[in-house]
């Protein structure tokens, strides 16, 4: 079935916000391992800021333009709704960008805003100490990124 140029170029867009957001989050997991292990305070926060950058450059908006378009292609593309790899990617998406807009986003905010407070004061604060500690971001945001090679997969084979 030949589809429009518009689909097509849906399609393009779909395709390389899944890009964009992979990028981000694979990206982002190599740098929040660097800065659990910079060995100083001026070195973890450049760090945090580039993590932070990622979060809010490529995977916020990749995660939202990647689902929104790949939404709009279930019907000139012929799938809808039918199928249960749809079905699993909708809900893979929506976890997704519920754990990263919900929770990873403003986590990471307090995270960056602490370092910077303790940069400035010139010692690690209680509160960057105690974000720093906690191992749940970490867990979710490596989980986001496997989720992406999911979704990747389900798109691709389309096993069910």
């Amino acid at each position: 079935m030949k589809m429009s140029t518009f689909t097509e170029w849906i399609r393009l867009v779909h395709i390389l916000s899944a890009i964009w957001l992979a990028t981000g989050a694979f990206a982002g997991a190599v740098v929040r391992a660097q800065a659990k292990r910079a060995g100083d305070l001026a070195g973890r926060v450049t760090l945090l800021r580039l993590g932070r950058r990622l979060l809010t450059v490529f995977s916020l908006p990749g995660s939202l333009l990647a689902g929104l378009t790949g939404l709009s292609l279930l019907d000139p593309m012929a799938i809808g709704f039918r199928h249960g790899w749809v079905h699993a990617s909708l809900a893979i998406w929506l976890l997704i960008l519920g754990v990263t807009y919900l929770y990873l986003a403003p986590r990471q905010k307090r995270l960056l805003a602490a370092a910077e407070s303790s940069l400035a004061a010139g010692a690690p604060s209680a509160e960057l100490t105690r974000l720093s500690a906690a191992a749940l971001p970490g867990i979710l945001a490596d989980s986001t990124a496997l989720g992406v090679v999911v979704l990747a997969s389900l798109m691709a084979l389309k096993p069910f």
